[in-house]
């Protein structure tokens, strides 16, 4: 037992000098709090970690001495190797080994081994177990495991549990405070998941500091950014009022005479494009806003909001001394959007009054009428409305009921077998009552005279299932088919819009939002690529034949007939477009140019 202990810190140790690589990576740059945080993280993650290996290894005590070191020679090489090659796997990419990317590589379409290369690897295995075997040889043959002292291994173990302990403290602290050099150690430790826990710090925190924003540089983050510094309108062109409306949760199938009859009407009075396959950047909150006003995949969110990297799109309004107002009904900082999106906006609105979902969403439609008729009406203005009806079924209880019968929600209840009727009555008739009060927001575009210099977006952040796929999928947030991601997507207005015709029926994505606003409005020169990872919908849509999303803690790569899904472990699978398993292979070469998406803005222009 005691050999085995000894044996599990020097493996530690070794992890841990391993552990050096992932720091070394071009453009890491860490201030000395971040570096001390560094080291007690690693040593307090891999004692948890090895704390199970050697439960795990317990029972190879019972064999004779030489299978025993083989054994354990050989599981704990294996994790050594394994952490090695992820750390080059983490250089290339920015992220860390998941059975994907080993499906991706050992696939024979994205990568090819050469013969070199295969005997580096065996070398590789033969130097580890060698070193390893030697470890336990030491032990048996050069020291006396007796007289070591119970005492001398208490030493270590609790300098190892107070590292462990305080470093997920730390991190507790730092994240809630949004203290970027703490937070981005996160990312580069494998496997690592440092406690966070909002109630407990607003315990503490009575005055509110996490509201009071510290400004930052970003010096010590490896995002590059932009890749270039963006030439904002360099002739000073005029720009256009801008609009954002989005519904939480908002079916696409839910954009229609019926439902939504105020919006389909208005769309139809001023020209505006409908696109009939447009898909959100995810299957929640998070990663549908974020892919919406950043241009980018949903991925990046756990950097950019460790480093409270702002979107590029406000910042550039804020140059161009837009008036903005961020009207948003449920609140603006879960998700974290006052330290991601909205982070170098002053006075952030952060919420509604409470109330039910539809009560907010009649405070935010009163309160940007203020707000616009009150306005600096010198300068261009951006207003950002965000219903959530939708999201929670709600409407009033003295508003008319269209969509008869109408069902409780109980998500206690809900099972494959449950009639959807009811609940998508209730769901409809919410929809129904935002597009209500979204007629006041039209009547007032038009009756300022402000209509024919705005651009007006209108769409949803994520879709809403119903079981569509009779799977016992309800809501969001649990699967990328077309009922949790594919969205209305409407622009109206500002310009002439009949060059966006060609890519209504396309594959359009959020993504390609913000690309297509900075270049035709803003008057951004950069190459797109300097910012956004989508496409300009000005321009034909020819080459796309993938979109990726995510959630919380999942990716997918999504092509018209199929899903290849990724797994918070990094398992996959691949399905069908109703999310059923097919028994297929994967054209990693798309899912390969994902994850190139998907690291493009961690990586240095060569």
């Amino acid at each position: 037992m005691k050999k085995l202990y000894l044996f599990l810190l020097v493996n530690i140790l070794i992890s841990s000098v391993i552990t050096v690589r992932y720091f070394l990576i071009p453009g890491a740059l860490f201030t000395w709090d971040g570096c001390l945080f560094s080291f007690i993280a690693v040593l307090g993650h891999f004692f948890s970690v090895y704390l199970l290996f050697f439960v795990l290894s317990l029972p190879t005590l019972w064999m004779n001495k030489k299978l025993t070191n083989i054994c354990l020679a050989f599981i704990f090489s294996l994790f050594q190797i394994i952490l090695y090659i992820d750390t080059i796997v983490f250089q290339q990419y920015r992220f860390h080994i998941n059975e994907s990317v080993l499906s991706m590589v050992f696939s024979g379409q994205v990568v090819d081994f050469s013969a070199m290369t295969y005997i580096l690897i065996f070398l590789l295995i033969f130097v580890f177990f060698a070193a390893e075997y030697l470890i336990l040889y030491l032990l048996d043959k050069k020291f006396n495991l007796n007289n070591i002292r119970s005492k001398l291994l208490i030493i270590p173990t609790v300098f190892l549990v107070c590292c462990l302990v305080i470093s997920h403290l730390i991190h507790m602290i730092a994240f809630y405070y949004a203290y970027s050099p703490i937070m981005v150690v996160k990312e580069y430790i494998p496997l690592y998941r440092p406690f966070t826990s909002k109630k407990i710090m607003g315990y503490f925190d009575k005055s509110g500091q996490r509201k009071v924003h510290i400004e930052r540089d970003n010096k010590h983050a490896s995002i590059y950014y932009p890749k270039r510094e963006l030439l904002i309108n360099p002739d000073k062109q005029a720009t256009p009022n801008i609009v954002f409306i989005v519904l939480d949760s908002w079916r696409y199938d839910t954009f229609s005479p019926d439902i939504s009859p105020n919006t389909y009407r208005f769309v139809q009075q001023n020209d505006g494009i409908i696109f009939n396959n447009h898909y959100s950047t995810g299957n929640a909150t998070r990663t549908g806003i974020f892919g919406l006003f950043y241009g980018i995949p949903g991925t990046y969110w756990d950097s950019f909001l460790r480093n409270q990297i702002p979107s590029l799109f406000i910042t550039t309004l804020q140059k161009e001394n837009y008036n903005i107002g961020i009207f948003t009904s449920a609140k603006v900082s879960s998700p974290e959007f006052d330290r991601t999106v909205f982070s170098t906006i002053k006075n952030l609105r952060i919420s509604s009054k409470k109330g039910l979902a539809s009560s907010r969403d009649k405070q935010i439609t009163d309160d940007w009428l203020n707000w616009y008729r009150s306005r600096d009406k010198s300068n261009p203005s951006f207003s950002f409305l965000f219903f959530d009806a939708p999201h929670g079924y709600d409407f009033p209880n003295d508003f008319e009921v269209k969509f008869k019968p109408v069902g409780d929600l109980n998500y206690m209840t809900l099972n494959n077998n449950t009639d959807p009727g009811p609940i998508f009555n209730r769901y409809k008739q919410s929809v129904y009552y935002d597009d209500y009060l979204l007629q006041k927001v039209y009547d007032e575009l038009k009756q300022s005279g402000s209509l024919d210099n705005t651009l007006i977006i209108i769409t949803g952040d994520h879709s809403q299932e119903m079981n569509d796929n009779k799977l016992g999928f309800w809501g969001h947030n649990g699967n990328y088919t077309d009922a949790q991601t594919k969205v209305p997507f409407i622009i109206v207005g500002a310009k002439d819009l009949q060059h966006m015709s060609d890519n209504i029926n396309k594959f359009t994505s959020h993504e390609d939002v913000v690309p297509t606003i900075m270049r035709n409005y803003l008057h951004v020169e950069n190459d797109i690529s300097d910012y956004s990872t989508g496409y300009d919908l000005f321009s034909p849509i020819l080459n796309r034949d993938w979109l990726l999303m995510s959630n919380y803690s999942s990716y997918a790569v999504r092509t018209k007939d199929n899903i290849y899904f990724v797994n918070r472990l990094g398992i996959s699978h691949y399905f069908d477009a109703y999310n059923n398993e097919v028994n297929e292979t994967p054209n990693y070469n798309l899912i390969h140019a994902a994850m190139n998406n998907m690291r493009y803005f961690f990586q240095t222009e060569q």
